[in-house]
């Protein structure tokens, strides 16, 4: 399979846009829609929100501990997965993966959306994205495409820190676009209209 590689910009420009569209999921829905599910194993949007803040926050820590056990360089400025597995992993946490990958139970939502602040769950995850974007935007660090991290899921895994960034974008896509459709059905629950006194 080959490598997948991605700019810093990019990477910086698809976090601003999840930042944006994730708010957004807010900005309409009441509580009800929020937490509504299609189904008893299915996600609600508060759920894939949670989801997401909670599998970048178990990430970062061991991603910043390996930048800081290493020396400065001139920061690389793209960003790659390490070889063939890292790049078949990434491609199954992305919107293209068809397999769909039982969450570690550290990182799974809270089973019962209505128990979810999900404005607490949002910042959290913005906070996340802020640290990833503080990372990308540091001109002297050592090389991401080389530092490898254990990874907090896997442990007998190691990544390269390039790719556990690639992969919390991508991550982050594919349960954006997993919350948007789940506004998108039909079964939905819709804001009652008020009507106006005559």
């Amino acid at each position: 399979m080959a490598r997948v590689a991605r700019t810093r910009e990019d990477l910086i420009e698809d976090l601003n846009h999840l930042d944006l569209s994730y708010a957004a999921l807010l900005q309409t829905p009441n509580s009800e829609q929020l937490n509504w599910r299609p189904g008893a194993e299915a996600w609600s949007v508060a759920q894939c929100i949670q989801h997401v803040a909670r599998v970048n926050s178990v990430y970062l820590p061991p991603i910043k501990a390996a930048i800081a056990k290493r020396r400065a360089v001139s920061a690389v400025q793209t960003l790659r997965t390490s070889g063939w597995f890292s790049a078949y992993f990434l491609k199954s946490v992305s919107p293209e993966g068809k397999a769909k990958l039982p969450a570690p139970r550290v990182v799974r939502p809270s089973a019962e959306p209505s128990r979810i602040n999900v404005e607490e769950a949002l910042q959290t995850l913005l906070g996340t994205h802020q640290e990833i974007r503080e990372i990308l935007n540091t001109q002297s660090q050592p090389d991401l495409n080389r530092i490898r991290f254990r990874n907090p899921f896997i442990p007998v895994l190691r990544f390269t820190v390039g790719t556990g960034i690639l992969i919390m974008a991508a991550h982050g896509r594919r349960h954006l676009l997993q919350a948007e459709r789940v506004c998108r059905m039909e079964s939905f629950p819709r804001t009652q209209s008020v009507s106006k006194p005559a």
